[in-house]
């Protein structure tokens, strides 16, 4: 199975196109969170309307800055998995959305109690896969987690459930810097890292349960760069 994999839109869909391709190739399409703009439905819309354009195989979870209507939209859209799971191709899928609290007291924010009570109920969904991927938007604790400042951003609940549970990968965001792949115990940890900054992951599964991983970075559309550069020279 061939995944595209992103996270951390935030309402940009200036790569979509560029990536349309890598999109429409794809088996699936992942998003793990914060796919509007300061939580607004208008801005996840549009990020939807335009992947849809080249795959409508989507499934995802809600970030910590996406609000009750953007989650309330992807569950309408049949898109997401949050304190839920599916089975695909015999692969299992399930997600948490959200992320533990922040200073920031964004819109979705959980208590790690809450947390693991979401995971619970969306592995009963997936339990019998014979390989369970997780999509969650926070990190697991200490798991390509780290922001800029050098503190940890990630979930104590999300790290347990994954090494009690035998989870064979875990596709994650929320902590742009952190992009990147790492081992936790069996489980290979991918935070692709922001889409607004270009940032994605290509993932095949194999039927034996083995994901190759490659990471890329779509360029900056010239366009734009024209634009900017334009801009700053008037200023």
């Amino acid at each position: 199975m061939k995944i595209f994999a992103i996270s951390d839109i935030h309402g940009d869909i200036k790569y979509i196109e560029q990536a349309s391709e890598l999109i429409a190739k794809a088996e699936l399409v992942i998003i793990s969170g914060d796919i509007s703009r300061s939580g607004k439905i208008l801005s996840a819309e549009r990020v939807l309307d335009s992947i849809e354009k080249y795959n409508r195989n989507i499934l995802a979870v809600h970030g910590n800055w996406d609000r009750s209507e953007v989650i309330d939209l992807l569950e309408e859209k049949g898109y997401s998995i949050h304190n839920t799971g599916r089975i695909i191709k015999g692969t299992g899928f399930f997600g948490v959305g959200g992320s533990t609290p922040t200073p920031m007291k964004t819109a979705s924010e959980y208590s790690e109690d809450e947390i693991l009570d979401f995971l619970k109920t969306g592995y009963q969904s997936v339990k019998k896969a014979g390989t369970v991927v997780l999509v969650s938007h926070t990190p697991p604790l200490n798991t390509r987690d780290r922001t800029f400042l050098g503190l940890r951003g990630g979930s104590q609940a999300i790290r347990d459930f994954i090494v009690e549970h035998g989870v064979s990968l875990c596709l994650c965001g929320h902590i742009h810097e952190a992009n990147g792949t790492a081992q936790l115990e069996k489980c290979a940890v991918v935070n692709p890292g922001s889409l607004k900054k270009g940032k994605y992951c290509l993932i095949e599964i194999f039927k034996d349960g083995h994901a190759e991983i490659q990471h890329g970075k779509l360029k900056r559309p010239f366009f734009r760069k024209l634009f900017k550069r334009t801009g700053d020279a008037r200023r």
